[in-house]
């Protein structure tokens, strides 16, 4: 497993970001070890960027900027690894 961050262009990550607002995208990776951690702390993953849009709106519109960069978007729930 990759452990390293998908170097995403910091532009990018500004324009993500105006979507959801500051508030909403985190960049911190203090902040993004809960959403990259499982549940038993067991497997860790890793990101530059977590998004917690509030809207279908705001979902539709990442998921055209993450197609219109060729981003890789990965969704999460409860984080409990009980997926399937």
């Amino acid at each position: 497993m990759n452990d390293q961050p998908f170097d995403l262009d910091p532009a990018v990550i500004d324009r993500f970001a105006a979507i959801v607002g500051d508030k909403y995208a985190l960049r911190d990776q203090a902040d993004i070890a809960p959403y990259i951690t499982e549940r038993r702390g067991l497997w860790h993953g890793s990101t530059s960027l977590v998004l917690r849009p509030g809207s279908v709106e705001e979902v539709s519109r990442i998921m055209r900027l993450a197609t219109e960069t060729g981003t890789p978007i990965v969704p999460q729930s409860g984080n409990t690894g009980l997926v399937g």
